[in-house]
C-alpha cells in the first residue's frame, strides 16, 4: 500500500519547550508566595513540576529568572541580587569591659596555691611574679 507523498509519518517536533525569561521569572515569583504549590502552578501552565523546581534552584544559586519590570503580583521588584556584604553602623560609645580577674595556680610537690588578681592591675601582677621568681 502506497502512502501519499505529502503525508508525514513522523512530524518534526521539538524535544523540549522553550519559555521566555519573563514567563520563567513570573512562575518563580509565584512559586515563592506563601502557601504556593509548585506542582499546582506547573500543572496550571501545562508543564512538568521538575522544570519549575530546576528554575527555583537556579534562581536560588545565582539569581537567574529575576523579574524585569513590574511584578504581576504587585510587589516591588529589584533587578539586582542582594549584595553579599551589607555595611552596618556600629555604636560609637565605648563600653567598659566587664570586671574580670586573673587566676594563677602554682604547684610545687604537694603544695598548691591559687592566686586571684584583678585584671586592671595586671602590671602589678607581673612585678610581683618577677619578685617571687627572681
Amino acid at each position: 500500500m502506497l502512502k501519499d507523498s505529502e503525508t508525514v509519518l513522523f512530524p518534526t517536533r521539538r524535544s523540549h519547550r522553550t519559555y521566555t525569561k519573563q514567563f520563567k521569572a513570573e512562575l518563580v515569583v509565584a512559586s515563592q508566595q506563601p502557601g504556593a504549590s509548585i506542582a499546582a502552578i506547573a500543572l496550571q501552565h501545562g508543564m512538568n513540576a521538575n522544570v519549575l523546581h530546576r528554575w527555583l534552584k537556579e534562581h536560588a544559586l545565582d539569581g537567574r529568572h529575576r523579574l524585569i519590570g513590574p511584578d504581576p503580583m504587585g510587589a516591588a521588584v529589584t533587578t539586582s541580587p542582594v549584595p553579599a556584604f551589607i555595611p552596618l553602623k556600629l555604636p560609637t560609645t565605648r563600653h567598659e569591659p566587664a570586671a574580670c580577674d586573673i587566676k594563677v595556680e602554682l604547684r610545687k610537690g604537694a603544695v598548691s596555691m591559687t592566686l586571684t588578681w584583678p585584671a586592671r592591675a595586671a602590671g602589678d601582677l607581673a612585678h610581683w611574679t618577677r619578685a617571687v621568681l627572681g
